[in-house]
């Protein structure tokens, strides 16, 4: 997933994640879970089931080792990207609790990962992206249909435990600079006013962490807006009472029924809408799209959880069904050569409209001759 953000820093970047090699996810690494047990839904269950097998941990050692390597990172730099997002789950950086079976391992993968991005002159996000108790229910946390974060005060604690561990390792001089934020938690999701007060809470108490824990070195906070909206955090944590703060917003198009019914170009036209959201947003906070995709539709084999289908064919059976199903046959898939030539048209432009629509949020001086040019939001009719 390639996003072009925001700046870090003062400086724009552009960026690449690096799609969950430290923190398993069905719809990314099918093959991690398709020859298991139906329960085997996340990591917490694959933990569990590999707990019981002869080799632990020879598979999941084998994706950290293959997943992505030196290589693919040269490759990332040399087509002029020069910042990646790497996600990891607590488990790997605090010591378990109460029978918790994920296996542990991944940490010194994310060092590796972090000199190899010294060594090619790349920048790295480090991004929380599961905490203990699970932040929103879903397989990404970690664990799916558990979201015990939000109520538990040891939970939190161990997940400022977390962010101080993190800014501490990789603010030492052995990483250069290489780490230039971090990311307190991927896509919490809190269900009420109270839960968004207990996230705010937790947000002011991990900056003063990395700042404590940072030996002075400049690192950005990055925030993510929690399903909220941008606008709800206008104003919390400015200056100067807090700096080098980020805004992390993901647009996904695929998981609201509205959007999902949308013909192309009016998908494409609600991207160009985002223009003066982001911002706006950004005049408060360097605000980044962390997440995004071209695609339209949630398609992609267990995209929404193993064995789980996708609102956009009517198989997914905790939405509500669209009036007008489509073929997700059609959308998804190895093979790309079966997509129509309107599809692949309009995947190239999804991309390039997005791509322009979320370099709007960034410090000035924009481009030449693309501040005021709105000519990439112009479709044909």
């Amino acid at each position: 997933m390639v996003n072009r953000a925001t700046a870090d820093l003062g400086v724009f970047i552009v960026w690449c994640n690096l799609g969950i090699r430290l923190v398993l996810e069905p719809w990314i690494t099918p093959s991690m879970f398709e020859n298991k047990p139906e329960w085997v839904i996340d990591e917490w269950t694959y933990g569990e089931y590999m707990r019981n097998q002869n080799d632990t941990m020879g598979e999941i050692q084998n994706h950290w080792n293959t997943w992505f390597q030196y290589t693919e990172l040269k490759d990332i730099a040399a087509v002029g990207l020069n910042t990646i997002r790497i996600q990891i789950g607590f488990w790997s950086i605090v010591p378990l609790q109460n029978g918790e079976p994920f296996l542990v391992g991944a940490y010194d993968y994310l060092k590796l990962a972090v000199t190899w991005a010294q060594q090619l002159n790349l920048k790295v996000m480090i991004d929380l992206h599961g905490a203990p108790g699970g932040q929103n229910g879903w397989d990404n946390s970690g664990i799916r249909s558990t979201r015990e974060w939000f109520y538990n005060d040891t939970n939190i604690a161990r997940t400022l435990q977390v962010i101080q561990t993190l800014t501490s390792e990789f603010t030492k001089d052995e990483y250069g600079s290489t780490v230039v934020a971090i990311e307190v938690l991927n896509e919490p999701f809190p269900y009420n006013a109270n839960e968004v007060n207990i996230l705010k809470g937790f947000y002011q108490a991990a900056y003063a962490n990395v700042r404590a824990s940072a030996r002075g070195k400049r690192v950005t906070v990055a925030l993510d807006q929690a399903y909220q909206g941008l606008q709800i955090w206008e104003g919390f944590m400015q200056e100067p009472d807090f700096h080098d703060v980020a805004m992390d917003t993901h647009i996904y198009s695929m998981f609201d029924l509205n959007l999902l019914s949308m013909g192309y170009n009016a998908n494409l036209d609600w991207y160009c809408g985002q223009v003066d959201y982001l911002r706006a947003s950004n005049n408060i906070h360097w605000t980044i799209v962390g997440e995004f995709t071209p695609a339209n539709t949630d398609c992609a084999f267990w995209l929404n959880g193993r064995e789980r289908g996708a609102r956009y064919d009517n198989t997914l059976s905790t939405s509500q069904a669209l009036q007008f199903p489509g073929d997700c046959s059609a959308k998804t898939g190895a093979d790309p050569s079966k997509f129509s030539a309107d599809y692949v048209e309009y995947l190239a432009k999804s991309f390039e409209v997005q791509t322009w629509v979320y370099e709007q949020a960034k410090p000035p001086p924009f481009p030449k001759n693309r501040e005021d040019d709105l000519s990439t939001c112009r479709l044909p009719s």
